[in-house]
């Protein structure tokens, strides 16, 4: 059985899926099939998810991040978003995207069966994840080491008018209960859980304790 190993790559001005797959030795077809996009207008700053095949024994050299830094508790390098990545070209917009990655799972879409109230992120692992908005750390939820449970590492924040965001799958948390965050600051790294086959960042927010699309909050 063939295995895979996924790079991350963050698009530059005047990237293609082509010349991104050249890069990388892999067929763009394949790069779409991990990041759902437009192979005519990829946004500059857009982490993306590079299917590397591993069979044969041999990886390409992967292209430096601009932004990637060493992490502040395990040594290991974390993987830094863009500011853009995360208020999409409205910086002053009241919520930004937590992390960079690609929209895997929308809405009440099911998750095991059940359905999810929240969204889901796919982004490389390691990938830093950040507060959506300033505001007070109320939960963090650390799983056991050696088991793999519910949502992993969980981390949740209270934001002005009643709104609280919920992180969930993350490798690592680096944030404590009743600490206060800025919009954008480094919360967690992009991790994994049963409740996924991959990396991925689950999301919820709640509004008055009731949960609601975040879709709707992000710009």
């Amino acid at each position: 059985m063939s295995r895979y190993k996924c790079e991350a790559y963050r698009v530059r001005k005047g990237d293609t899926l082509v010349s991104i797959g050249a890069k990388f030795g892999v067929p763009w077809q394949e790069i779409l099939k991990d990041n759902p996009c437009s192979p005519e207008d990829l946004e500059v700053g857009r982490v993306l998810l590079i299917p590397v095949h591993l069979a044969s024994g041999s990886v390409p050299r992967r292209p430096r991040p601009e932004q990637e830094r060493p992490g502040t508790s395990s040594g290991h390098e974390v993987l830094g978003v863009s500011r853009e990545s995360l208020h999409r070209g409205r910086p002053a917009h009241p919520f930004w995207w937590p992390t960079g990655g690609t929209l895997t799972r929308r809405y009440s879409e099911p998750v095991r069966g059940l359905e999810e109230p929240g969204i889901g992120i796919a982004a490389p692992p390691a990938t830093e994840v950040c507060s959506v908005a300033a505001g007070t750390v109320i939960c963090c939820v650390r799983a056991r080491p050696g088991r793999r449970t519910g949502w992993g590492n969980v981390v949740a924040v209270r934001h002005g008018g009643k709104v609280v965001s919920w992180y969930a799958q993350l490798a690592r948390i680096e944030v404590k209960e009743g600490q206060k965050v800025r919009k954008g600051q480094r919360i967690g790294t992009v991790g994994s859980s049963g409740a996924a086959a991959r990396p991925e960042l689950a999301l919820r927010f709640f509004k008055d304790e009731r949960p609601v699309d975040p879709l709707k909050y992000l710009p």
